[in-house]
């Protein structure tokens, strides 16, 4: 997190509520693999007009992949991470994401300087923008009611195109939300005919 900026503190749970909000607002709400790209390029212009997805040559980003700015309010992406969240790439769906995040909970952050003294520059986890950026990207690819819907992380990460790293990780998040499956009821006959005895 070498750029990073304090913002306003947000718990995990609130960055939910956010990620939710805009997979509603984005006509989403509950699918498993959105089109990053769509919702970029035409979703988004449609809530904030003024907002443009811009492809830069990788040339021209030195080493970022993507950043997002906001006046006026655009996501700037390397072309080879475009091409990337085309054919699905996780790692580059993600990047979409986590910019979508910066945009719609950041405007007006300020970046922590260099300069700044190091006891003023400790900015706590859940004021860094870059930790609630990667929150929402992950709870907007995988919200909750989507990963609980599978019975593995790899099945999550094929379904969601997800890396597998993010798909484990959210597959773990949510486990005390799985609900057990029933038995079949030759089981529970069985279970019962026991209990009988």
């Amino acid at each position: 997190m070498a750029d990073d900026y304090k913002v306003k503190p947000r718990s995990a749970k609130d960055i939910a509520a956010v990620a939710l909000a805009w997979r509603h607002a984005l006509g989403i709400p509950d699918a498993w693999s959105p089109n990053v790209i769509t919702l970029l390029e035409i979703e988004v212009p449609k809530l904030i007009p003024e907002f443009a997805l811009v492809v830069r040559p990788d040339d021209e980003m030195a080493d970022a992949e993507a950043y997002t700015e906001f006046d006026p309010p655009h996501i700037a992406v390397c072309g080879s991470v475009y091409r990337m969240a085309q054919h699905d790439d996780g790692r580059s769906r993600m990047t979409f994401a986590h910019e979508l995040g910066h945009l719609v909970m950041h405007p007006g952050a300020v970046k922590l300087r260099s300069s700044t003294a190091p006891s003023e520059r400790q900015t706590k986890y859940f004021e860094s923008a870059e930790w609630q950026a990667k929150k929402f990207a992950a709870l907007f690819l995988v919200p909750d009611h989507v990963a609980v819907q599978f019975d593995s992380a790899n099945e999550l990460a094929a379904a969601c195109h997800v890396s597998s790293q993010a798909a484990q990780i959210r597959f773990n998040e949510t486990s005390t939300l799985r609900k057990p499956k029933p038995l079949a009821s030759s089981v529970s006959e069985v279970i019962q005919e026991l209990k009988g005895k």
